[in-house]
């Protein structure tokens, strides 16, 4: 069912005023019927002559739970007058790998191919996820117009799947490592998230689980990205993150890792890390000339 509401928000600490936002609710990115398919979309009222930029959004919980109905911090950005997307995926209890990136593609897709109708700007669309949502808006950066991983779900594949950057909190980048790099839980397990998503022991699937991680996708062509990480993640290994950066800068593509010092998974982000997103933002928006290198902040900062 898609109906369309009025919503108020609060931003994030910096200054500009909080807008009434049009929420479209449920639009069907794929054409299955599929709940799980589905997207929000939130558009600021006021009135712009410009296209609105978009900042699409993709919830976390292990790829096994959660929902687009809760966007939490990406709906702050709506203060920077842009649109924001909320999309949801199929989980790894209806399909396995690589159902859960298609269905973020065909969402993207469908953004570019809509964009004249909601007056959105299908150049400067940045993807924004936590955690599992963090996987997936990294590995959209690194296979760009990738024809064996776009998928062919919906009706728009004649559109695009580049983005203009990646907003990366926390999210696993190398399944093949993760039980070496200190965490609280057996990743390699069959039980485990990214056993779950793999569809089986982690170990025992070292290809599929390649394929599936970001940092084996990275290339000199990838999207900019902004890394936020905490040192003391118990389900996300900190090096996961650091590792990432450090490949992406090899290659000289730009990439940022905001560092959140005995922060855990999510928990401790204070507001100096809302600046470094805004700061970031703004950058790919709207090409505002702003200062982004690595830099550390200390828990709830």
């Amino acid at each position: 069912m898609k109906y369309e509401l009025v919503i108020l928000i609060l931003t994030f600490g910096v200054a500009f005023a909080a807008p009434k936002l049009r929420r479209v609710n449920d639009i069907d990115y794929v054409g299955d019927a599929n709940p799980r398919q589905t997207l929000d979309l939130y558009i600021p009222e006021t009135k712009t002559k410009s296209p609105r930029p978009v900042l699409l959004w993709i919830h976390g919980g292990a790829w096994r739970q959660g929902s687009k109905d809760r966007p939490g911090r990406a709906l702050k950005a709506a203060g920077l007058n842009c649109a924001i997307v909320s999309i949801n995926y199929r989980l790894t209890s209806e399909k396995s790998w690589p159902a859960q990136i298609h269905d973020c593609k065909a969402a993207l897709r469908w953004v570019k191919a809509h964009a004249k109708k909601y007056h959105l700007d299908a150049e400067r669309i940045v993807v924004w996820g936590a955690s599992a949502g963090g996987h997936l808006v990294t590995f959209m950066g690194t296979t760009q117009n990738h024809p064996n991983l776009d998928g062919k779900l919906g009706s728009h594949v004649d559109q695009s799947t580049s983005v203009k950057a990646v907003i990366n909190f926390f999210g696993p980048t190398d399944f093949l490592v993760m039980n070496h790099q200190g965490s609280s839980m057996d990743h390699n397990a069959a039980s485990s998230p990214e056993g779950q998503l793999l569809g089986g022991e982690v170990s025992a699937l070292k290809a599929r689980a390649k394929i599936a991680s970001p940092f084996h996708q990275v290339s000199k062509d990838d999207a900019p990205i902004l890394t936020v990480h905490g040192t003391r993640d118990p389900l996300v290994p900190y090096l996961q993150g650091k590792a990432l950066d450090e490949k992406l800068d090899d290659l000289k593509v730009s990439s940022v890792l905001l560092t959140v010092s005995d922060g855990g998974h999510g928990r401790g982000f204070g507001p100096s890390v809302d600046e470094v997103v805004i700061k970031f933002l703004k950058h790919h928006f709207f090409d505002e000339k702003l200062r982004l290198e690595d830099s550390s902040v200390k828990e709830n900062q």
